[in-house]
C-alpha cells in the first residue's frame, strides 16, 4: 500500500492550537504527545516521536502510553544537527537520511514501510485519551446533521479503497495497544478541507472502534456519540 498524500499543506505534521494549548495548560506539556504508526507488511512495527520544522510537540521527556505487545518506539529529533534517532535502529536509521525533513519524506521513499499518525494524544489522571479530528464544510447544524454527514464517510477516497478504511482501521488497532479512550471529532472547516477550524460552531463525537467503522460503512450513524458547542468541546478535554 503506497503512501498516503496529504489534503493540504503541512497535513502530516502540524498540529492545531486550539487543541493543543488548552491540553497543555492543564496536563503539562510532557503529557501531550504526538504519535507516529509505522507500518511493515500491514502490521504495526513500532511507533515514532518526532519533531521537525513544523511540529515541535515531542520531547524526549515526554511520558508515553505504553504497547500491549511491546511493540518498540523511537524518537526522531530533525531539527538536530546531526539529526537524532533513539534508540538507534539499523532498520529505521535511513529516516534521518540527510534528504528527509519528517519521517514522512522516509516513507513516501520507502518500499517496507507507511505511517499514520494520531492527531492529538494526552494523559489525563484517568488515562490516556486521543482524537482523530476530521474537518466538514457542510454545516453540524444538530446531531441528526452531524449523523447524516457522518453516514457519508464511506464515500470519501480514504474509505473506499480495496481495503476499505485501512488506515483508520491501523490507527484503532495502534489505540487498542497503547490502551487510548479514542474518539473522532467532527468538526467545520471555514474552507474545504483544512486546519482552519470553526470554533463558535458545534462538534459531533463518537469512540473510533472497528464496531463502528463497521456501522458507517453499513449507512448507520455510530453508537455512543456527543454533539454539542465547540466551547463544551474543550471543557471534555
Amino acid at each position: 500500500m503506497a503512501q498516503m498524500k496529504p489534503n493540504y499543506p503541512h497535513m502530516t505534521s502540524s498540529v492545531n492550537d486550539v487543541f493543543i494549548n488548552p491540553l497543555i495548560k492543564i496536563y503539562g506539556n510532557e503529557n501531550v504527545i504526538w504519535p507516529i504508526v509505522f507500518i511493515k507488511d500491514d502490521n504495526i512495527h513500532s511507533y515514532l516521536y518526532e519533531v521537525n520544522a513544523d511540529n515541535s510537540l515531542n520531547t524526549q521527556k515526554d511520558n508515553r502510553p505504553t504497547s500491549n505487545s511491546d511493540k518498540p518506539s523511537f524518537f526522531a529529533d530533525y531539527t538536530s544537527d546531526p539529526k537524532i534517532l533513539t534508540p538507534e535502529s539499523e532498520e529505521l536509521n535511513s529516516i534521518i537520511d540527510e534528504e528527509n525533513t519528517c519521517s514522512y519524506d522516509f516513507a513516501v521513499k520507502s518500499g517496507e514501510f507507511n505511517t499514520v499518525d494520531l492527531d492529538y494524544v494526552w494523559q489525563t489522571p484517568d488515562g490516556w485519551k486521543a482524537i482523530e479530528l476530521t474537518t466538514l464544510w457542510m454545516p453540524l447544524s444538530s446531531k441528526e446533521e452531524a449523523e447524516r454527514l457522518v453516514k457519508m464517510f464511506k464515500r470519501r477516497p480514504s474509505w473506499k479503497g480495496a481495503k476499505g478504511p485501512h488506515g483508520i482501521r491501523r490507527l484503532i488497532q495502534a489505540s487498542s495497544d497503547l490502551n487510548l479512550d479514542y474518539w473522532m471529532i467532527c468538526v467545520n472547516s471555514k474552507k474545504g478541507v483544512s486546519n482552519d477550524l470553526v470554533t463558535d460552531g458545534n462538534v459531533f463525537a463518537f469512540p473510533l472502534t472497528d464496531s463502528n467503522i463497521d456501522r458507517i460503512l453499513k449507512g448507520e450513524a455510530p453508537e455512543n456519540s456527543k454533539f454539542g458547542t465547540f466551547a463544551k468541546f474543550l471543557d471534555w478535554l
